[in-house]
């Protein structure tokens, strides 16, 4: 073998392991970059759900503080506030209640559609949310209660 062929060779050779450093030194990067985006998103998402059990929290804290505040209300959004979370606690006997009241309402519009009930309408339908909520009252407390001292770990 002579020296041009081997010289040849080894150049091939360097060029190959040069191509080759490359590749790997990219495919390192982009996979620390990956690591770091679902670094992100999972922060982000261990944020929104503290977010959440945090206003579930403060729902509960202020249902019998602030009159504005009514059960049938603060029941639909913490209902919701469980669902997103994908914590259904809907068996539970402490907390069956306000998937009760929850229920009880779908029916009831909500926003721009209650406004433009007619005011016969809306006082029928907060009649029908003030027995359900009577019917519910120790339930629903006890709910209170439980929520404020659940783990949603």
């Amino acid at each position: 073998m002579s020296i041009s062929v081997f010289v040849s060779v080894l150049a091939v050779c360097l060029i190959v392991i040069g191509v080759s450093i490359y590749f790997i030194v990219k495919q390192l990067k982009l996979n620390r970059q990956r690591a770091e985006r679902i670094q992100a998103g999972e922060q982000r998402l261990k944020e929104e759900r503290a977010k959440r059990i945090e206003s579930i929290q403060v729902i509960m804290q202020a249902i019998e503080q602030d009159e504005k505040l009514s059960w049938t209300e603060a029941s639909i959004r913490v209902k919701n506030l469980l669902d997103q979370l994908s914590v259904d606690l809907s068996e539970h006997e402490h907390v069956q209640a306000i998937y009760a009241i929850e229920a009880g309402t779908q029916h009831i519009p909500t926003h721009d559609q209650w406004n433009e009930l007619p005011l016969q309408a809306r006082r029928k339908f907060r009649d029908e949310m003030e027995a359900l909520e009577a019917k519910h009252i120790e339930q629903l407390r006890q709910a209170k209660t439980y929520l404020l001292a659940f783990k949603f770990e």
